[in-house]
């Protein structure tokens, strides 16, 4: 090949790549499209946090979540959650999780406020659950398994109770028969539902990493630069 015509070809693989998109994010875990199963709920006076551990179909850095909140009417709880405050943190759980004090590596904290004045509050004995935006900017990259954890705090409201909805099995990605409980009543470990899937809620998208066409032709026109030199 000529120099010119190495020149040349250099030039459109740098065009191209310049021109590749960004990459979309894709759900790597999902059971909020299953049905809800179950509900589990502590008084907000423990301090409840909720989890579960997650083997995604990929890793990368995340790009959004979904979670549920459920308000039961257990314990003569009648109050509505008008507002609040929700916490997901990310552990990486590649050294899995087998219970008591929650020491896994932390990867990252995501803090959402929920506003459900408008509709009039999420009642007793419902359930709802919300989807996040674009978290790419927060620079969390998640490993293949995870545990991730939710911790709601009620700043407007009546209810004296706060938790999530267990789903089926889920349609991508895979989870244990097993959820993580931690509160002042409750202590911290992996505990089962009889006669459920007993998994948590989530969804977790991811941004894949780009193509390895892409950081293929990288390479071509790199060696075809050092040649031409």
């Amino acid at each position: 090949m000529s120099s010119k015509s190495r020149s040349a070809l250099v030039c459109l693989l740098l065009a191209l790549l310049l021109v590749v998109p960004a990459q979309a994010a894709v759900t790597v875990y999902d059971n909020l499209t299953t049905s809800a199963t179950a509900g589990y709920s502590e008084p907000n006076a423990n301090n409840p946090i909720f989890g579960d551990s997650l083997t995604l179909t990929q890793g990368g850095p995340l790009a959004g979540a979904s979670f549920s909140l459920y308000n039961s009417g257990s314990g003569g709880n009648t109050g509505a959650i008008l507002a609040g405050t929700m916490e997901l943190k990310f552990y990486d759980n590649t050294t899995p999780y087998s219970g008591g004090a929650l020491s896994l590596p932390l990867l990252g904290t995501v803090d959402f406020n929920l506003d459900l004045s408008g509709s009039g509050g999420l009642p007793a004995g419902y359930y709802s659950t919300f989807t996040s935006g674009d978290l790419s900017s927060l620079g969390i990259t998640l490993p293949q398994n995870i545990l991730v954890t939710q911790q709601f705090t009620e700043t407007s409201g009546a209810s004296t109770r706060n938790g999530f909805i267990l789903f089926g099995n889920p349609t991508v990605g895979s989870s244990p028969n097993t959820v993580y409980l931690n509160s002042t009543a409750t202590a911290a470990g992996l505990y089962t539902f009889s006669n459920n899937a007993g998994q948590a809620g989530f969804t977790i998208q991811v941004t894949p990493e780009p193509a390895t066409l892409t950081l293929a032709g990288l390479g071509i026109a790199a060696a075809l630069y050092r040649r031409r030199r």
